[in-house]
């Protein structure tokens, strides 16, 4: 009787330890303090990139006149980025997700600082500052399509989408930066000075971007030594197959033509602005401080309605909501432009930037959460690709209208920013909220649940027949004995 007692203590043993070595498992899931580090290195490239592309947007009008060339040519600074992310995407991609993101943001940060210095030649040829742009684009891709997998690599689900926030917004933070900087070393008017303070303006930015970007080339690391969620320890799709799904979803699909109007528009008016402010008697100042309040809204709105989705996960709730909000306020910022009123304006990108730049976040996580197991640089740079072709699409066919300065083509202009995001609402509406990645952690966290209370009730039993057993003994201890004896 002994013996068998004593196989069965074995045997119970065993079981518990099985769903002990499960639930460890469950521990190894965890955070570590170095992924702040992570992400304020990353911001600082991200950012650096986002202001080298924007540089010459808010200072077009100089810009024209200093080295007598035509708008096209200066519009010709944004597109060859849009241009050139397209171009690199599915590379930037393949190295994200095979060759890990330390090696594509080091290759992103090797173009960013090459473009930058190339930039100094501006005032030899203006081709030199177009050059500096492509390089920039080619940075672009590594850089952009980053943010989603290293909020998941680096941050537990209830912080990935915080995570996400920051690591898209603070490239729209480098873009307001990017302005101010820009109007402050450059003079409004033009001047017989202006080509040396573009090209001071050059210089001043290729030092800040070398040395922001220098630190992520020592320390920044691939993953944290434990994955700190199911999800980021899962194996992904293999890349070519990732492609093939990916154009056969549908509600991917939708998705991409829906962050296409919304980011083309976007870009579109980053690199017109100055242009459609100018015929409505704004200032190279103004338009600064226009795109500084659309930043600073844009990063409140983003910290609010980030914090909503986090805590129900309804994203295509609150993306359909901020997009006809983000759509009122940018008709209501078009109309009140023939008032010429700075005040209305500024309230007017106030409430734009405040419903329309959540949603680059948002829709990146959305996208990532509806192609699992599929990487997430891989997904998020097929969404970004899409804004960016449908930005050259607008900037190529606005910048064609506005080469004759009239209040009327810019609201032509602005009308057809109005109708893509139009256009884009009707695709959203239609797509499917299945959010698998979640769905499949929520299944793992029951799962381990199971395992908990199993094992509880095991360790419960086994006390309860002990304490039986001790009873026993202590009432009649020869029957004990005896038992023991046949």
């Amino acid at each position: 009787m002994n013996e068998q007692s004593i196989t069965a203590q074995q045997s119970l043993s065993k079981s518990n330890s099985d769903n002990q070595v499960n639930i460890e498992q469950q521990k190894d899931f965890k955070e570590y303090s170095y992924r702040w580090s992570i992400v304020i290195m990353f911001c600082l490239v991200n950012m650096m990139n986002s202001i080298q592309s924007i540089t010459f947007s808010p200072i077009s009008s100089q810009v024209e006149q200093a080295y007598n060339t035509s708008k096209f040519i200066v519009s010709m600074t944004s597109l060859v980025t849009m241009l050139c992310y397209i171009i690199f995407n599915f590379p930037s991609n393949y190295i994200l997700s095979h060759k890990g993101l330390k090696i594509g943001i080091f290759v992103g940060i090797f173009f960013t600082i090459l473009g930058s210095w190339i930039r100094l030649f501006i005032n030899n040829n203006f081709g030199w500052a177009i050059l500096g742009q492509v390089f920039a684009g080619i940075a672009q891709p590594f850089i952009l399509n980053a943010p989603t997998q290293i909020a998941a690599v680096w941050f537990k689900p209830y912080q990935r989408q915080l995570a996400t926030s920051i690591l898209c917004l603070v490239s729209v933070i480098g873009v307001g930066i990017g302005f101010l900087f820009s109007s402050f070393i450059v003079n409004p008017s033009y001047t017989d000075d202006t080509k040396q303070e573009i090209y001071n303006l050059m210089l001043f930015q290729a030092i800040t971007i070398t040395a922001c970007c220098i630190p992520s080339l020592f320390f920044f690391k691939e993953k944290p030594p434990t994955p700190p969620s199911l999800s980021a320890s899962f194996q992904k799709t293999e890349f070519w197959i990732s492609l093939s799904t990916l154009f056969r979803n549908k509600h991917f699909l939708f998705t991409c033509i829906y962050f296409g109007c919304i980011l083309g528009n976007f870009n579109s008016v980053s690199a017109l602005i100055n242009f459609y402010l100018k015929n409505f008697n704004f200032s190279t100042n103004e338009t600064s401080y226009l795109g500084g309040a659309f930043i600073l809204s844009g990063i409140i709105g983003s910290a609010i309605i980030t914090r909503m989705v986090e805590k129900n996960n309804k994203y295509k709730k609150y993306i359909i909501i901020s997009s006809i909000l983000s759509l009122f306020s940018y008709t209501f910022v078009s109309a009140v432009l023939i008032i010429e009123s700075f005040i209305v304006q500024l309230l007017g990108f106030f409430l734009y930037g405040f419903f329309s730049t959540p949603l680059i976040p948002l829709t990146l996580e959305f996208g990532c959460e509806i192609t699992f197991p599929i990487s997430e640089s891989t997904s998020s740079g097929l969404i970004y690709m899409s804004g960016q072709l449908f930005g050259i699409l607008q900037i190529i066919l606005s910048a064609e209208a506005i080469q004759i300065e009239s209040q009327k083509n810019v609201l032509i202009c602005l009308s057809l920013g109005f109708f893509l995001q139009l256009f884009g609402l009707v695709f959203i509406v239609q797509v499917e909220e299945n959010l698998k990645r979640k769905n499949q952690e929520q299944l793992q966290l029951q799962k381990q649940t199971e395992q908990i209370q199993e094992l509880s009730e095991v360790i419960e039993s086994q006390l309860k027949n002990q304490s039986f057993m001790s009873f026993l003994k202590q009432k009649n201890p020869f029957i004990i004995h005896s038992n023991s004896k046949s």
